[in-house]
């Protein structure tokens, strides 16, 4: 089987178990804080994920969330998990979270998938061949004025409310635009701007297992992605992240 066609059956597959599991207080941890959590479930799903990838594909490379890279890095595709986007929300909610995989050849992008697990949408795009919800070709909306544009972000106090370099720009940008919302999931978030249910994206804090997934199906859907200073947005750190429905908005946000 191709790789595009393992990544569509294993994710579904853990679609399945997320939404038959039952959570337990017990199986949830704090990673650095209370609002840095983990669950059993996180580090299941990644553990799945990766024995199917590297059965299927042993040259491979991952990079996920839970666990650390093989020390091999001289594999030539590299695949970035992230087994629950939002374990906030899948705590709290049990919807709002998704399965995020991103699949990369050194620097060039293969394909990279997103499911919405609650609601059973996946989004998908294989590096040509444009953006899909489920079997719906996606494209990012027409909107270019700042007044008619709605920004969402995972974490409102991290975007709005706690100090850093681009404070004073976000709140500036939060006022011009015609909205702002907190959906709590990266993955998620910049599948809404690719399909155009959202027009700008942005957050202070990013990995590479978020966003290296959605950011394919992002730009196949005629999206823009960088930093939030507008650099290229690097494809294995920690980064920020802006992310445009298209390039002709990048100069006018970045003045605001």
């Amino acid at each position: 089987m191709e790789r595009f066609d393992v990544a569509a059956e294993i994710i579904q597959e853990a679609g399945k178990i997320l939404r038959r599991c039952h959570l337990e207080q017990a199986e949830i941890s704090q990673k650095t804080g209370h609002q840095d959590l983990v669950t059993f479930w996180d580090r299941k799903i990644e553990q799945q994920l990766r024995h199917s990838i590297l059965t299927a594909f042993p040259q491979d490379s991952i990079v996920g969330e839970e666990y650390p890279p093989q020390e091999n890095c001289d594999r030539k595709v590299t695949w970035y998990l992230d087994p629950i986007d939002g374990t906030t929300n899948f705590i709290n909610q049990h919807q709002n979270y998704a399965i995020s995989m991103g699949c990369w050849e050194g620097a060039d992008p293969l394909f990279g998938l997103v499911l919405d697990v609650e609601r059973e949408t996946l989004y998908w795009a294989k590096h040509g061949d444009g953006a899909w919800q489920n079997q719906t070709q996606i494209h990012t909306s027409g909107r270019r004025e700042l007044a008619e544009l709605l920004l969402t972000t995972p974490g409102l106090q991290y975007t709005f409310l706690e100090s850093h370099p681009y404070q004073k720009q976000m709140i500036q940008l939060s006022r011009k635009v015609r909205g702002v919302r907190c959906l709590g999931s990266v993955a998620l978030e910049l599948c809404e701007v690719a399909a155009g249910r959202a027009d700008l994206f942005v957050t202070m804090r990013s990995s590479p297992w978020d966003h290296n997934a959605a950011r394919i199906i992002l730009e196949e859907a005629g999206g823009a992605i960088f930093t939030v200073d507008g650099g290229e947005l690097p494809l294995d750190q920690k980064s920020t992240v802006l992310a445009l429905n298209d390039i002709e908005l990048k100069n006018r946000i970045l003045c605001v």
